[in-house]
């Protein structure tokens, strides 16, 4: 078998240019940029919102969230597009046995389940309750919360503004 010089030269030019090729190629710094979910908090008057933005799936998630008395109790609000918003009240001070009030303006009132020792102190209504309670308080001006303490005689009633809910 006979190798032609010139053969042999083509080869060194072709293997010469291959080769600067790939040392050009890892040589550039290839950089990426980790993209963290953006968190994004807002006050509202009494209402403060929390949203995770997810640049790679473009979703946005929001929670609108008050604290109340002793800023310990909390009632966050997730809206679910056409569904039923995630509705969640909790009051750690609430007297076990016991039931919640709710009203909005001049609304019926709406009333929770009985409160158990196993519920942790969340506050549970029905689907038809929060779907109510979620209507009105996107129509209402002041969402009213009435509870007893834990251990005393004592009656809470806390009233929060929904001006800045909307």
């Amino acid at each position: 078998m006979f190798i032609h010089i010139e053969n042999l030269f083509q080869s060194k030019n072709l293997f010469t240019i291959i080769f600067f090729i790939l040392t050009s190629i890892t040589s550039v710094s290839v950089k990426a940029e980790i993209v963290d979910v953006q968190n994004e908090e807002k006050q509202f008057g009494d209402w403060k919102s929390f949203c995770k933005l997810d640049a790679m799936m473009g979703v946005l998630d929001c929670k609108i969230a008050s604290k109340f008395y002793e800023n310990n109790a909390v009632i966050t609000i997730e809206p679910q597009g056409n569904l039923s918003a995630k509705l969640n009240i909790i009051i750690p001070q609430v007297r076990i046995n016991d039931t919640v009030k709710i009203r909005v303006d001049k609304n019926n009132l709406i009333q929770s389940k009985t409160i158990t020792s196993k519920d942790f102190n969340f506050v549970t209504l029905s689907n038809e309750q929060k779907d109510l309670l979620y209507s009105q308080i996107l129509n209402g001006e002041f969402l009213f919360l009435r509870f007893n303490l834990q251990d005393t005689e004592k009656e809470i009633t806390v009233k929060l503004n929904l001006k800045d809910f909307k």
